[in-house]
Parts: structure tokens; C-alpha cells; sequence
């Protein structure tokens, strides 16, 4: 099963025009392709992201592709999605087996996707590099566990490049040991005093050497710091007394160049900036909507022209974004601004991405806008879908961020909830929420039903067969006729305890009930199984006919993962 990915996270940035030339560093990132790991470690401001574009830039002939990260890649079955994604855009034919096993629910082990996509990548003829930026934005454990199997079983001609602004929770002290990495730091990455000397005359800068050194050492080759400064010092004759002006730490030093940058721009200018700094992503017609304005796109070109710290995401410069620390410090400046509401831009963008059909944005932005009701409507209509496609830490994540309340005041919702507590395995957890919504559902068979149904699945994961009969048994008399994945769950686990028990033409009966259930809900991978089970009943009962027929079918239900269809 396919999953749409967003372009934008796979575009590769072009290197911005006038960047200072830096061999030194280039020929350390050129080392890299002698390693199979290159780690680009530094806090925020130093350059990481650009200087591997320039990299890349250096040699436009080399093969690369790009991931650009964020909080949602969490999930172990995105991550790779969009990892696999990136493969593509040099192989369109890489990874086809490994995303349909990805996709096949709780039916491979992580290890077993990687090796059939580290046998792909082994067929691949040309060196290339694959990017994973921002990758300080993965916390989850299965995530660095994963990359740390593909990188012990990397394919040779593979190098992964890992941009990040803490180390990893990835074993280093391994792979130096091996010799397996290549480092590139902050000390790296840091101007010398003849860059940053380059870089101001790039800006049309001339200081005194004096000044020149005042401002290096204060800033100590922090590219960002140094950008910074040199906005704020354009114009000014009193540049001198400026580079006394700031000192301390990094933050401080930014906060207090953020607010000398944006005094000097024009309140258009200004208010567009903070307006926009809640999105993770700009275009025109989002920023429109955002502003109430209608220069969006203007304005994102001017920007990009002003090089206020704006990163293309597409090569048609329809797609932006700020770059992280300017768009934190921006966010920072809303929220002190009297009369600005973070929550109402937030609202907006939701509003915006909900009728563009972007629902993991418009999510992401009524759950940060506190608007509970249109975050739970939304739930309502997505978190099944994503739950049956695998990406089950998403869902997860979605209904943590609810406050607890909220999330009890839909029983349906919390249905939905306690469904993906079941399908993750968090049984226990499971077990006290079902108790909450069994009271809940006083008199209403639907959703007595429902929990029959999800405990009929509980007993199923714990082996507890007679529990398994009772609560499926009891879901079915209570479900109405559209209550289809419910209905599909209970009718699929009652169809195998019948066929196991030799009782094949109750159990085919029970499971092409429950394919049909599947595929009303937008089941396909449950249906094609539940399909594939019951063709092999009508197989042991000799109807090889049917047998054959139900097979063709599951197949074409199951589409690029036919492993769904064929019961193990």
C-alpha cells in the first residue's frame, strides 16, 4: 500500500549563490565517500545544511539523495517511508518489496523490511550519498535501532550523511571503532578569520581589520551569528560601538540581533514574518490565507532575494521554509507581541491544509492551536486510516496531545483510541480504557459492540481462546451492519478460532464476512488476508476452485503486498 509523501521533504537544496568557497571543508566532506557513515554534528546556526549542499553542488554529476526530517518522522513505518522515497528518486524501482512489507501490519520485523531494501541497494551500480537532515528531530528508540542495523549492514556503494545538532542515540563508539565514520563538527564548520572575511565582502561589507576581529572572535566563526550581524550592522557608521554592543552567550547574542534585524525591515515586512513563523512550510496561497493578504508569493520572493533566511523546498520556489533557528526566534517574537494570537494562525493553517486535503498538517496545527474540537473531528476521520497503514506511532502521538478529557468526551473517538491502544500491544492500557468506555456506552449496542470487538482482538494477543469466541460472538450480535471495521476485526479473529478448530466452512463463511467488512473500511491489507485465509479453507475442503478464486482475489486486494493474501 502506497503513502502519499510530501515532495517537499525530498528535495534536494540547491547551494544559494555567493556562498563563501571553502575547500578545506569541502575536501573533508569528499573523505566521506570513503565511509559508509558521515556525521555532521552542530548546534543550530553552524552551517550544516548549507555546507552539504555545497557539497553536493561541488559535483552535480554525483548521485544524492535527501530527507528532510522533522517531529512527524517519528514513526518507525514513515521514517522509512520517506527513506525508501528518497532511494527512489535514484531507482524508481528501489525498495518495492520493503514498503509492502512495511505496510503489511504486525507481519514483519523491522530487520526483515531493512533486508529486503538493503538487498535492493546492493543492486544499485554507482556510488551515491542519501541525506538524513535534521535528524536531531528522531527521539524514537526503534528508529536509531533501525538505522544502526542499516548502517552495520550497509551495502558499499551507499553513504549515509546524517545532519544533526546533538549526536545521535546511535552506538558511535562503534562505528569509530570500526572506522566506519566520517566527523564533521562545529569546530569544523566554524568561519576561520580569512572566511568570515570573505563572507562580509560577499555581503558588501567592508570593516576595519579591528572591527573584522572583534567581530570573529565575539561570534567565533558562528555562520548564522555572523549573517545575523551583518544585517544589522548594513547601513550603520557606527559599527564599531555596535560590535560592543552584544556579548554573551549565543542566544543572547541572537535574540539581540533579532530584534536590531527586524526593526530595520519595513512593517510589511515585520508583520509577515511573525504572521507566518507558525508554519513549518510557506507558500503563497497558505501565506495569504494566514495574513489575509494577497502577495504571498511576492513576498516569499522578496525574502528569498533579502536572504532573510529562507530555504527553497521545491525547484519551482513554490514551497519555502524559514530556516530553523530565524523561524524559532520569530516564534519567539510572536508570543511576546501584544495582541498577536498564535493560536488563531494556527486555526488558520489547519483551516487552510484541511481544504487542501493536507490532514497531517491541518492535525499538527489545530492540536498546537489548543482548538480540541476541530482536532477531534478531525481524528474522528483519519486515525483508522493511518492506523491501518501501519503508521501506528502517528495515531498514537495524535491522541496523546489531547487532553485526556477531550479525548473521553467522544466515546467514538476514544473507541478509535482504545483500537490503536490494542494494535500497538499496549494491552494493559487498553484494558483500563475499555473498562472506562464500557461504562460510557450504557445502553448504546454500537458501541458495546465496539468493545466487545476490540476484546475479542485483546484476547486473541493473549491466547485466551474462549474469551476470543465470547467477546466476538457477543460484538456480532451487537454491531450494526455498518459498523465495518468492528464488524471486520470480530468477524476475522471468531473466522480463525473457527477454522483452526476445523470447522472450515464457518471459518471461510466468517472470514469472507470479514473481507468484506475490511474492504468497506479501507482495510485492504486485513481484507486480503482474511481473503487468502478463507480460499485455503476451501482448499483443505477440496473445493479447489473456490480455493483458487478467493486466491486471485485476495491477490488483487493485497496489490504490491500479496504476502497479505497468503496465510502463513
Amino acid at each position: 500500500m502506497d503513502t502519499p509523501l510530501l515532495s517537499t521533504k525530498l528535495f534536494v537544496p540547491p547551494a544559494r549563490p555567493g556562498l563563501v568557497p571553502r575547500p578545506r571543508l569541502m575536501e573533508r566532506m569528499e573523505s566521506a565517500l570513503s565511509s559508509p557513515f558521515t556525521l555532521v554534528s552542530a548546534p543550530a546556526g553552524f552551517g550544516k545544511t548549507t555546507v552539504l549542499t555545497q557539497w553536493v553542488a561541488s559535483k552535480p554529476s554525483r548521485p544524492v539523495s535527501w530527507v528532510q526530517l522533522d517531529e512527524g518522522d517519528n514513526d518507525p513505518v514513515r521514517f522509512w517511508d520517506y527513506f525508501i522515497g528518497a532511494l527512489r528518486k535514484l531507482r524508481p524501482s528501489t525498495g518495492q518489496m520493503a514498503s509492502a512489507m512495511l505496510h503489511a501490519p504486525q507481519a514483519y520485523s523491522i530487520e526483515s523490511v531493512l533486508a529486503a531494501l538493503i538487498n535492493d541497494i546492493g543492486e544499485i551500480n554507482d556510488d551515491f550519498a542519501i541525506v538524513l537532515d535534521d535528524y536531531h528531530a528522531i527521539k524514537a528508540e526503534p528508529i536509531n535501532n533501525s538505522v544502526t542495523f542499516l548502517l552495520d549492514h550497509c551495502p558499499p556503494k551507499m553513504h549515509l550523511m546524517v545532519a544533526t545538532r546533538v549526536d545521535p542515540a546511535i552506538p558511535l563508539a562503534h562505528f569509530r571503532g570500526k572506522g566506519a565514520m566520517v566527523e564533521v563538527g562545529a569546530d569544523d564548520l566554524r568561519f576561520t578569520a580569512e572566511e568570515a572575511a570573505d563572507f562580509l565582502r560577499s555581503q558588501d561589507l567592508e570593516l576595519r581589520e579591528e572591527d573584522l576581529s572583534a567581530l570573529n572572535a565575539k561570534a567565533e566563526g558562528w555562520v548564522v551569528g555572523l549573517k545575523m550581524a551583518t544585517m544589522a550592522m548594513r547601513g550603520r557608521k557606527d559599527v564599531s560601538q555596535f560590535l560592543t554592543s552584544f556579548t554573551g552567550s549565543q542566544r543572547y547574542i541572537m535574540d539581540y540581533l533579532m530584534e536590531e534585524v527586524l526593526k530595520q525591515q519595513p512593517q510589511d515586512v515585520h508583520d509577515f514574518l511573525l504572521n507566518t513563523s507558525v508554519l513549518g512550510k510557506l507558500t503563497g496561497p497558505l501565506c495569504d490565507f494566514l495574513t489575509g493578504q494577497k502577495n504571498g508569493r511576492n513576498m516569499l520572493a522578496r525574502l528569498e532575494q533579502a536572504n532573510l533566511f529562507l530555504v527553497p523546498l521545491d525547484d519551482s520556489r513554490l514551497w519555502y521554509r524559514y530556516h530553523h533557528l530565524f523561524a524559532e526566534l520569530l516564534r519567539h517574537q510572536l508570543e511576546a507581541s501584544p495582541g498577536a494570537s498564535p493560536a488563531g494562525l494556527h486555526q488558520r493553517a489547519s483551516q487552510w491544509y484541511e481544504d487542501n486535503g493536507l490532514l497531517d498538517d491541518a492535525i499538527n496545527h489545530a492540536l498546537a492551536a489548543g482548538d480540541w474540537e476541530r482536532s477531534v473531528r478531525l481524528l474522528r476521520g483519519e486515525s483508522e486510516k493511518r492506523k491501518n497503514r501501519g503508521e501506528i506511532k502517528t495515531v498514537m502521538n495524535w491522541f496523546e496531545a489531547l487532553p485526556k478529557d477531550v479525548l473521553r468526551s467522544d466515546p467514538r473517538l476514544y473507541s478509535q483510541y482504545c483500537g490503536a491502544l490494542v494494535f500497538a500491544g499496549q494491552l494493559d492500557t487498553a484494558d483500563d480504557a475499555l473498562a472506562y468506555l464500557d461504562q460510557k456506552a450504557g445502553r448504546d449496542p454500537a458501541l458495546q459492540g465496539e468493545v466487545a470487538s476490540l476484546r475479542a482482538a485483546m484476547a486473541g494477543r493473549r491466547g485466551d481462546v474462549a474469551r476470543l469466541v465470547e467477546e466476538a460472538e457477543k460484538a456480532l450480535s451487537l454491531l450494526p451492519l455498518d459498523s465495518y471495521e468492528a464488524r471486520g476485526r470480530a468477524s476475522s479473529e471468531l473466522g480463525m478460532v473457527r477454522y483452526y478448530a476445523g470447522l472450515l466452512d464457518e471459518g471461510a463463511d466468517l472470514l469472507v464476512q470479514a473481507c468484506e467488512a475490511a474492504k468497506q473500511s479501507g482495510n485492504a491489507w486485513t481484507a486480503a488476508n482474511a481473503l487468502g485465509w478463507a480460499g485455503r479453507a476451501y482448499w483443505m475442503k477440496g473445493n479447489l476452485s473456490r480455493a483458487a478464486e478467493l486466491a486471485r482475489q485476495a491477490i488483487e486486494l493485497a496489490g504490491e503486498s500479496p504476502a497479505a493474501a497468503s496465510p502463513m
